[in-house]
This record gives structure tokens, C-alpha cells and sequence, in this order.
């Protein structure tokens, strides 16, 4: 025992001495540029996407096929292949305490790629994720490994980049502690939003959030209209862009500061991300702004369930009162990654007004606690964190549907941190069809199969997002239609295969080429569809060829193309 504790003790040191050693670095000599070329970016570090922080930088590649290097000297340690993601994505490790990643590459070097290739004929999966020896691909600084694509959730060639502290995989801010990008824009805020947090906040009167734009005077940021008055405790929001030179896309911001009579209140400083608080991102900006008008909306407070470890100082959680003034002056400064700052000034005034307290309808779900909600035919459960903060969520049957009841669960705009679990009673008439059977999301007349788990006599689904739940029912194969076929495929015209995959109801779940009833490495492009296949080594030569397809959805209907 004792030896084991010195052993930990040690491991422990050694820890701690590599992760103030990397601190130590001056990052700007230890890393070259993972390109052989200068470019803009395409997406900033820690800039707000629909659920989570976007964990690097995008250098933009305006087409396939560019050289990425090492930025420092390293070996490959991982390797990942997926049609979602990052793609095709290589990981190096530093000496340093650092590790890269490149992401939606095209494809690999060429000894790289057969050794990926390899792999996926023997495990009969395009999709690979292993770790290496250390000794397998060494390289150094500059050396091309890669070239640059669009694979995976990418929409449009690009490098994805990260630098990770190698003991947490954690991502870094890599911007200006890097790399230098020209920038002298200051971010731009075009409106504040103000909610009421708790049943006897008032906003004008009302328990409702209020939106107010927001104009540029002198140099600094105003309202556009008179300001409410607002009684009990209240919270701030700001709605902004973050935009660099030669380029119109645009970006997040790295800190933001409310003061409240000149004190700060409120302050968040976006320098590292943790993966496995990326959900939190939605408690941090307002999910309803984001799904109803696709604008980021800042939250300047902490909601109870939010664990992001970004905050470097609040009080009260940045959220306030006029209890005992008549009046506050506020600031909100907006500093991004090149420490370009806007600034907003107003004045609140107090609300003397005297309101009843609101109630409000629903069943009350604590953000701390686990709720279960039953009848004879559905479930609703939550766990400890599924929601941010406090909430009262509608529960309702809407109407009747093939093989259950529909039930309305909370609403669309309130975010999800944790999963919850919907159940529904499996009855004699749906039970004959349990093989094909999953629960359905309906939401503004999308569809989305949620994967079925059979308990007893009930079928239960996970999701990330409230909206209509039913049982439903598929038995329709997936659709396959060649693209560009020939009468008879010969080796001179075996170079290319490609195919158009379809499901409507319950989606894709596995597809395969066979070529004379072999396996052939078969690449799944989601954005466009389609299945290829290109001729490789692989490939058994033959007079002619006959090829199958095969694709199966979630509910095991099974379609077969044969040419």
C-alpha cells in the first residue's frame, strides 16, 4: 500500500512538473503553422454553435486538397475516421505537454492511408478510432502528413485546428497566444434582453423577458428606446457579433463584464473549454433566441445548474435587485481574442409598483433533484441535472395516435443539459410489432426517431430536446438509386461507384458495398446522401463484376441493389 501511494504520489509530480513546464512556454516558438500557406479564419475559438463552444480555430482552405503539417515535432497517436465529426482527424503529441488536432482532413498520407485502410478491411468498417505506437509515425516540424478537406459536420473546406494540454485533452485559445490574426474590429452589440428571475420579478409589469436594441453613439453603445422599470430579482443578456478584418464571418467574443454601479457583478473568460461541459453552452446563451431567430443571446448570470468553469468573478451570480435604490448604472464590456472592447452604458430605474406574485402552470422540475411523472400508458423522467434551473414544464396528452397516445412534453426553447427518459406501455396491438417500434420527437413538423429501449412492457428513448412524443411504427426499406451505372462492370470501369441512400422514416443505420460478394471500403457522405466506393488494392480482380448494395435502417428493414 505504501509503495503504491509513493507510486501515485509521484505519477501525481510528474503531472503537475509537465503542466508548469507547458505553461512556461512561449507557445509562439514551439508551434509553426499547420499549413503551408497564410489564410484567414473561418471559425474562431470558443465561438457559440447550436450546443457547445467550438473547441478551436477553422483556418480557411477555399478548396480540398491542401498540405497540412506538423506544427511542432511529435508522433501520431491517434487516429480517426467517422462520416460524422471531425471527419477524417489526426491527432499529434507533443514533447511538450501539448497535443494538436486536425480536423475534416481529405485524406492521409500515403502510408498513412494504407494504414488506416488496412484496418478498416479488416474490422469491415469505414469508421476507425485507435490509438498508436508511439514509434509508428514520427514527425517533425513542416512535415506533411495530411491534406485538407470537408469530411464530416464541415460545411465547406476548411482546416479545423486545436491545441490541447495533453493531462486534460482540454482545448486552449490558441489565438494571439499563437497566432496572429489581423483585427481591429471591436465586437458589435445590437441588443440587451432583461428577465425576470423569480415569481415576484416584474419587468414594466410584466413576468416576461424584454428585448431592447441597442445604437452606437461617440464610440459607445446605447439603448435605442426608454428602458423599463423593473421590480425584484433581474438578469441581463447582451446579443453581439465579433468580426476580424478581410473576412465576413463572424465570431465570439473572450470576456465579458457587467458592472453595476461600478462594480463588477458579472465576468466570464473564455481561454479553455472541457468537452464534457460542452452542453452547458445553452444555459450560457438564451436557447430560445438561438431556436426561434438563430441569434446568440449572452446570459451576464449564472444559471444554478451551469458547471462552465469560465466565470472569473460573480456576485449574486450576476443577478440583481433594486431592493434598496431607486436607480443602477450599468456597463457591459465585450473584449475579443485580439482585446478589441466594446462598451454599453444604461441606467435602470426602479419599478415602486406593487404586483402579486405570478403562478405559473405546469409541474415544477428541480434543476437538483430527479422528477418522475406516470400514468397508465407514458413515463417522464429526469435526473439530477437535467435542466439548468428550476422549471414548471407542461405534461399533457395531445391527441391519439396508431399505437399510443401523444404527449406534449415541456417546451422546445427550455435547454436540456442531461438526457431525460420517455416510456410508453407497449399494448397487445403495438406489441405485434415490437421489432419495428421506436418513439417519434415531433417538433414544427420535423420527425425524429429517438433509438427505442424494450423494458418489460415498456419501450423507453432518451432525449436532449422536449417537444410531441408517440409510438411509431417503420417498415419501409431504406431507398437505394445507382448514380451513373453501366450495363457491365469491367476493371477499366471499376475506378468510381457511387450510390444515393435514403430513409424517411427512422434513418440510416449500416450500409455495404460488395463487390463479387466481397466487402469494399464504403464511404457515407451524410451531407449529400450518397455511398462511394474507390478502386484500392483491395480490389480481387475479375473478368467482370457484379455489384451488391446493402442498406439497413434503425428498424432493420433491410433494401438490396444488385448490379
Amino acid at each position: 500500500m505504501l509503495k503504491l501511494r509513493i507510486l501515485f504520489i509521484s505519477v501525481c509530480l510528474s503531472l503537475l512538473q509537465l503542466l508548469s513546464f507547458a505553461q512556461s512556454l512561449n507557445l509562439k516558438k514551439e508551434f509553426g503553422y499547420p499549413l503551408k500557406f497564410k489564410t484567414n479564419l473561418a471559425g474562431n475559438f470558443a465561438e457559440p454553435r447550436h450546443r457547445h463552444f467550438h473547441s478551436g480555430i477553422d483556418f480557411r482552405t477555399f478548396q480540398n486538397g491542401k498540405e497540412v503539417v506538423s506544427v511542432a515535432d511529435g508522433y501520431i497517436y491517434r487516429i480517426s475516421v467517422s462520416p460524422w465529426g471531425y471527419g477524417l482527424a489526426v491527432y499529434i503529441a507533443h514533447a511538450n505537454g501539448y497535443t494538436s488536432v486536425y480536423g475534416h482532413l481529405q485524406k492521409f498520407r500515403a502510408d498513412i492511408q494504407s494504414f488506416v485502410r488496412k484496418i478498416q478491411y479488416l474490422n469491415q468498417s469505414y469508421s476507425v478510432d485507435t490509438i498508436l505506437d508511439p514509434n509508428l509515425f514520427e514527425l517533425k516540424k513542416g512535415e506533411v502528413f495530411a491534406y485538407s478537406g470537408n469530411t464530416g459536420h464541415s460545411e465547406g473546406p476548411h482546416l479545423h485546428f486545436e491545441i490541447r494540454e495533453s493531462t486534460t485533452q482540454n482545448p486552449i485559445n490558441t489565438v494571439r497566444s499563437v497566432y496572429d490574426f489581423k483585427d481591429n474590429l471591436a465586437p458589435e452589440i445590437s441588443a440587451i434582453v432583461l428577465y425576470p428571475l423569480a415569481n415576484n420579478s416584474f419587468i414594466n409589469g410584466k413576468a416576461e423577458k424584454v428585448y431592447l436594441k441597442v445604437i452606437k453613439k461617440n464610440g459607445v453603445f446605447v439603448c435605442a428606446n426608454k428602458l423599463p422599470e423593473i421590480s425584484g430579482l433581474i438578469g441581463l443578456g447582451v446579443a453581439y457579433v465579433d468580426k476580424m478584418n478581410d473576412t465576413q464571418n463572424r465570431y465570439g467574443a473572450k470576456t465579458l463584464s457587467l458592472f453595476m454601479d461600478n462594480e463588477v457583478i458579472y465576468k466570464s473568460n473564455l481561454e479553455k473549454i472541457s468537452f464534457d461541459l460542452q452542453a452547458n453552452k445553452n444555459s450560457m446563451f438564451d436557447f430560445e433566441y438561438l431556436l426561434k431567430e438563430k441569434l446568440h443571446v449572452h446570459k451576464l448570470f449564472v444559471e444554478p445548474g451551469n458547471q462552465l468553469l469560465i466565470f472569473d468573478k460573480t456576485i449574486n451570480s450576476g443577478m440583481f435587485a433594486l431592493s434598496e435604490k431607486t436607480s443602477a448604472d450599468f456597463k457591459v464590456l465585450i473584449s475579443d481574442y485580439n482585446n478589441n472592447t466594446a462598451e454599453l452604458n444604461f441606467t435602470l430605474l426602479k419599478d415602486n409598483k406593487e404586483y402579486g406574485l405570478i403562478e405559473k402552470e405546469g409541474y415544477l422540475v428541480k434543476y437538483d433533484t430527479c422528477f418522475l411523472y406516470c400514468d397508465s400508458e407514458f413515463r417522464f423522467e429526469t435526473q439530477s441535472g437535467s435542466l439548468f434551473y428550476d422549471s414548471y414544464l407542461k405534461i399533457q396528452e395531445s391527441e391519439k395516435k396508431k399505437f399510443s397516445p401523444a404527449y406534449i412534453v415541456g417546451d422546445d426553447y427550455v435547454a436540456v443539459n442531461k438526457d431525460f427518459k420517455i416510456s410508453f406501455f407497449i399494448n397487445d396491438k403495438a406489441y405485434e410489432y415490437k421489432d419495428k417500434l421506436f418513439i417519434m420527437r415531433e417538433h414544427n413538423k420535423k420527425f425524429n426517431y429517438l433509438k427505442p429501449i424494450f423494458e418489460q412492457n415498456f419501450v423507453s428513448s432518451y432525449s436532449s430536446y422536449f417537444g410531441k412524443f408517440y409510438l411509431s411504427l417503420d417498415t419501409i426499406p431504406p431507398k437505394i438509386s445507382a448514380i451513373k451505372p453501366v450495363k457491365t462492370y469491367t476493371e477499366a470501369n471499376l475506378k468510381y461507384l457511387s450510390f444515393k441512400i435514403e430513409d424517411d422514416l427512422s434513418g440510416i443505420s449500416s450500409y455495404a458495398i460488395y463487390i463479387n460478394d466481397n466487402w469494399v471500403l464504403t464511404q457515407y457522405e451524410p451531407k449529400t446522401k450518397t455511398i462511394f466506393y474507390e478502386k484500392d488494392e483491395y480490389l480481387k480482380k475479375a473478368d467482370f463484376y457484379k455489384i451488391k448494395v446493402v442498406v439497413r435502417d434503425n428498424c432493420n428493414n433491410k433494401a438490396v441493389l444488385e448490379l
